[in-house]
Order: structure tokens, then C-alpha cells, then sequence
């Protein structure tokens, strides 16, 4: 799978990066496995820079709609979410993220694993 998720429950962190291609089942499982980890609140990370999404129009729209009943179903319970792009602002699966800022919660996009942390930090979800 493209996405490899590392769970760090002692920071209440996740990190997820991609590799290659990513599709729709990628990303559903990137969902799926946060709420294996028990790690809906914590903070997470996702790291696009070398990772290409390869959805259809219809598989983007299929993956808005999960994305809004995912976020929808957990009433205000889910961390901050960064996007780090290596500059790569226009490149696709940035974009798919973006549809994470609708969200009732932070999202913000960066150029570098080191300033998503920071930032991460400063709006760690209160439990």
C-alpha cells in the first residue's frame, strides 16, 4: 500500500506517507487505519511529497463524501491535520487533502515535515 502509517500514542501523533501511486482504496485505508489505532484526536501528519494520486473524477468525489461523513460522524473529536507538500502546492493528492479544510478542526499545508510538527504542537487537541 502506497500509505504506511506509523502511530506514536505516547505523542498522540500519526504519520502517514506516501509512496507511488495512491488510490482511492489507499486513502480509504489511510482512514481506516486511524480508527484501528485508536487515534482519531491526535495530531497527524501526512506526507505527500512522494505520493501521486491516481483517482478518477468520480473517485475524488467518492473520497470528499467519505471524508465529510468521517469527520461529520465524530462531532469536533478529530486532531489537527497537516499536509506536507515539499512545495508540490498544485500537485493532485494536495488538493484531495485540501478537501480536509472544510472540516470542523485545523488543517494547514507545508513544505516541511519539521514545520507541520511545530505547528502540530501548538494546536494539539485538548482530551
Amino acid at each position: 500500500m502506497p500509505i504506511y502509517v506509523t502511530v506514536y500514542h505516547l505523542d498522540s501523533l500519526i504519520v502517514g506517507r506516501t509512496e507511488g501511486q495512491v488510490t482511492l482504496t489507499d486513502l480509504e485505508g489511510y482512514l481506516d487505519d486511524i480508527v484501528r489505532a485508536r487515534a482519531i484526536g491526535y495530531g497527524k501528519i501526512f506526507d505527500s511529497t512522494s505520493g501521486r494520486a491516481v483517482l478518477a473524477p468520480d473517485e475524488v468525489e467518492a473520497f470528499r463524501e467519505r471524508l465529510k461523513a468521517f469527520v461529520a460522524e465524530r462531532q469536533g473529536k478529530i486532531g489537527p491535520f497537516a499536509v506536507v507538500t515539499g512545495g508540490e502546492r498544485h500537485d493532485r493528492l494536495t488538493s484531495i487533502c485540501q478537501t480536509a479544510m472544510t472540516a470542523d478542526r485545523p488543517m494547514r499545508v507545508f513544505d516541511d515535515i519539521q514545520s507541520a510538527r511545530a505547528w502540530l504542537q501548538e494546536h494539539a487537541l485538548v482530551r
